[in-house]
């Protein structure tokens, strides 16, 4: 999970979502609403990153952006503290405004324009975990199927999943997240039967006209439910939601 933080920012977006995770937490840190934090990752320009992982990527990089913008905040107090001739800790940071002492405020544009032309630029870093109370997901999913007992055939008419995944940043992402790990659960326990020659070890069903995978028709319905919990192990208090959803899926399809 990168605990030095090294390359964090650089990590790619596998599905999780995370464009908007980072936004999120740097716009809580400068009190802004989240459409104004633009990411980028991916450029070309940027230096090389460690590999983005499966249920690890949000809860690794999420810490490093809230470093980051609490540094940028600090980066502003500092000027508007200076130009005020108060204490930066006395400075409050939210609904796009800057708020101190004795009714002293100002908006962040205005706060942003005391910086130098070049603006700021600052690092955030990824620590190690804390010892929290907590540090695997935990979850419990459900599947109602119907058996055709004549044809042998299976259909799943609906799917409970309750997951405890950690503070959720962004509830959206989080149950579309939890909605394509059961669908591809789903695939995996019914429809893929992949198929290797046994001599070369080749896939011989390697496309989708003949390894199968859900379809629309086959989509049951799925009811998410989160159960949130900062779990201490870092200063966001996330857990990663990529496994959790899609492997307990076929085990309830198949009791």
């Amino acid at each position: 999970s990168d605990p030095d933080g090294i390359g964090a920012a650089f990590k790619q977006d596998i599905g999780v979502g995370l464009k908007t995770v980072m936004a999120v937490l740097v716009a809580e840190e400068l009190g802004l609403a989240a459409e104004r934090v633009r990411v980028e990752i991916g450029d070309s320009r940027f230096p090389a990153g460690p590999g983005s992982g499966g249920s690890t990527t949000a809860p690794s990089i999420g810490p490093a952006a809230r470093d980051a913008g609490a540094k940028a905040r600090g980066a502003v107090a500092a000027l508007v503290a200076k130009e005020w001739g108060v204490e930066p800790d006395t400075l409050t940071f939210g609904d796009g405004q800057v708020r101190g002492p004795g009714g002293k405020a100002t908006t962040f544009e205005k706060a942003c324009s005391l910086l130098p032309a070049e603006g700021a630029t600052v690092t955030g870093r990824r620590r190690g975990n804390y010892a929290g109370f907590q540090g695997s997901v935990g979850g419990v999913q459900f599947a109602r199927v119907a058996v055709d007992v004549e044809t042998g055939v299976v259909k799943v008419e609906k799917v409970v999943a309750v997951h405890d995944a950690g503070r959720i940043v962004d509830p959206l992402t989080a149950r579309s997240q939890v909605n394509g790990g059961v669908i591809q659960g789903i695939s995996y326990a019914l429809f893929e039967d992949r198929r290797l020659d046994r001599a070369s070890g080749d896939m011989v069903n390697p496309t989708f006209d003949t390894y199968k995978i859900v379809g629309l028709a086959d989509c049951p319905q799925i009811d998410v439910t989160f159960l949130p919990a900062a779990i201490g192990h870092n200063n966001v208090g996330m857990m990663g939601l990529g496994e959790p959803a899609t492997v307990p899926t076929a085990a309830a399809i198949g009791n």
